[in-house]
């Protein structure tokens, strides 16, 4: 078995990768481990293998067991913000992951997994696939994104390192994000307070739960080392199903069992109207496509919900 190295591992989808890995591969753990965050704290309690450590620092150089694998999933994340504070992605993104590369690149760690993102396409495609338009982006979130994408694709040419990476569409589950749109309209609708959507309610998303991710990225793990030197491949990972925001919503609100009112504003400036994948291209490469419909997903979010919520 490879050893692995997770970073972002007390982060949503970090934290159900190391989850299903626990007992199975040497794997360890990096994270910030912010003391002021309840999802975090929460989270790395369930966790038997993770240290406080920083993208930026030198987190495989202190290490005396070098991972075969390191997967990276620590970033900033979300669009929003991101028009407010662009620096910030850029320092944790862009230059967050190129000390990741630096690190495998000094240490002899030849194998990179990451996390990429949907918000990378250009608008206006009724489909994405991993070909389509990237040239340009409408949130800074999604440009930091991209620029890592190039960053992995010359350190793969130059240096020999063996890379792939994800582009994920909309995901969500349990151990949510509190700053994503589940877990604000599950608190909202809990609490009999509306909900704000935007274009009417009519923006279409991609949602892929966070088991399909963990699946895909545990079939990836074993194809990897069969690859040779210097490639660079990339897949989108989505569920290929756009549903519109409000019958999102709608359906929180069911398993909630409460009425969900809405407030309607126009769309940002730096969101994407549609985001909807073709994942022929994960299909054929490891057999597996995401497969979790959406109302499975969501009873499986809401029920974590009204017993493990973060408050």
């Amino acid at each position: 078995m490879p050893s692995i190295l997770i970073t972002g591992a007390a982060g949503f989808i970090g934290y159900h990768l190391q989850k299903k890995w626990q007992g199975q591969h040497p794997v360890h753990g990096i994270d910030l481990l912010e003391n002021a965050s309840i999802p975090v704290n929460l989270r790395s309690k369930e966790l038997q293998n993770i240290s406080h450590a920083s993208i930026h620092s030198n987190f495989i150089d202190v290490l005396n067991s070098k991972p075969n694998l390191v997967i990276h999933l620590a970033a900033e994340t979300g669009i929003s913000a991101s028009l407010h504070h662009p620096n910030t992605y850029f320092n944790t993104n862009v230059q967050g992951t190129f000390n990741v590369l630096e690190q495998c690149r000094k240490n002899g760690v030849k194998h990179l997994i990451y996390a990429s993102s949907s918000s990378v396409y250009a608008p206006n495609q009724s489909v994405m696939k991993e070909d389509s338009d990237t040239s340009h982006q409408l949130s800074f979130y999604g440009t930091s994104k991209k620029m890592c994408e190039v960053m992995v694709e010359n350190y793969c040419k130059q240096f020999g390192m063996t890379a792939i990476g994800l582009r994920f569409f909309t995901v969500y589950g349990s151990y949510t994000r509190p700053d994503m749109a589940a877990y604000k309209f599950m608190k909202a609708i809990d609490l009999n307070k509306g909900i704000t959507l935007y274009n009417e309610g009519k923006v279409m998303r991609d949602f892929t739960h966070v088991s399909d991710v963990v699946t895909c990225i545990n079939l990836l793990t074993e194809k990897i080392f069969d690859e040779k030197p210097g490639s660079h491949q990339i897949f989108n990972i989505g569920y290929g199903q756009p549903i519109s925001i409000k019958t999102y919503a709608e359906s929180i609100a069911n398993l909630i069992e409460k009425k969900v009112e809405f407030i309607f504003k126009p769309l940002p400036i730096n969101e994407l109207s549609v985001t909807h994948s073709n994942t022929d291209n994960i299909f054929n490469y490891i057999s597996y496509k995401p497969v979790v419909s959406l109302q499975e997903g969501l009873k499986e979010m809401v029920e974590w919900f009204k017993f493990s919520r973060y408050e």
